[in-house]
């Protein structure tokens, strides 16, 4: 019996212990500093990327600070929503912090810039201080949207009321957002309120081209993503509801790089978000709830069911 039950069990590990591929474009994780350290921004000149934050997915899409430290950049911090992921089993150590009052890291020319699917999900974990539009995750653009050029390309983000939104153009250059009831996240205050009391929470955007959805989970109960905020794509009468890449230039961004910590708005970088953040990823699929990052894979669930049931076996003998 105990011989059939471990045979069962290492067969499970066999054919489901790799977690299946979420179509992963690029996934930011920042662990590859040392706590209360700064981020290095290898480049030096705040205006040129650099691979200042690895792209664990392997596609090359790395971050790039905008500085050292200092006014414009981030740190590495400890303080972390969970020391593994669950989805990925993978151990996490740090998150990012602002270092000053504008930060702001962005991506560069490796081709996520095209980047346009017609469907998506972007999924982040954030702690952020209190404020008006927090945008942890953004895209740059100007002119994406034809009746308002000002707007940029997506939006991530806290909102006044600290509701939870994600707006974006699509490449008809219609507009959509989905924006949740106020008070969704508890949010803290720098310099009156402890970070260490306040909560992470893991927040989903997906898109599978007709509905957006917003899903959102808290430190406390990560795996329960609560669905929270949600649009109709087609009611806008677009005949194109994919990612739009962008459109625009300027002189210290490019249309259709990712940014992590700040928006956009008529050009101009702004909508900056303090505080914490960590695991950044985007995949070019609609993943169900069961798939984001903070849910455990179901090989783990049923692998832990099959120990349980070994052990008892073991104790009727």
């Amino acid at each position: 019996m105990r011989r059939m039950l471990w045979t069962l069990i290492l067969g499970y590990v066999s054919l489901y212990g790799v977690a299946v591929d979420a179509s992963t474009i690029a996934y930011w994780r920042f662990e590859d500093g040392t706590a209360d350290a700064d981020l290095e921004h290898i480049a030096v000149d705040a205006n040129t990327w650099s691979a200042d934050v690895m792209d664990v997915s392997g596609n090359g899409h790395h971050l790039s600070a905008w500085i050292t430290g200092e006014y414009a950049g981030h740190a590495y911090r400890s303080d972390v929503a969970a020391p593994i992921v669950e989805s990925t089993s993978e151990t996490n150590k740090l998150s990012v912090q602002n270092t000053g009052s504008y930060p702001g890291m962005f991506t560069g020319p490796t081709g996520i810039e095209s980047f346009a699917p017609a469907q998506f999900t972007i999924e982040a974990s954030i702690k952020l201080e209190d404020g008006g539009h927090r945008t942890f995750v953004g895209r740059d653009s100007y002119g994406a949207v034809t009746d308002n050029a000002a707007v940029s390309a997506l939006y991530f983000q806290l909102v006044p009321g600290n509701a939870i939104a994600f707006k974006f153009a699509d490449q008809a250059g219609f507009w959509h957002e989905a924006i949740s009831a106020e008070n969704i996240v508890d949010t803290w205050q720098y310099g009156v309120d402890d970070p260490n009391d306040a909560l992470w929470y893991h927040a989903a955007a997906v898109s599978d081209g007709s509905t957006l959805s917003v899903y959102l989970s808290s430190e406390e109960d990560p795996s329960n993503y609560q669905l929270v905020a949600q649009a109709d794509l087609l009611a806008s009468g677009s005949t194109n509801t994919g990612l739009s890449a962008g459109a625009g230039d300027g002189g210290d961004w490019d249309a259709g790089n990712f940014t992590v910590g700040r928006g956009m708005y008529d050009g101009g970088h702004g909508d900056r978000a303090y505080g914490y953040i960590d695991e950044v990823r985007i995949s070019d699929v609609a993943l169900s709830p069961g798939e984001l990052l903070n849910v455990p894979e179901p090989g783990t669930m049923i692998l832990a069911l099959f120990g349980v049931a070994a052990v008892a076996a073991m104790r009727r003998r």
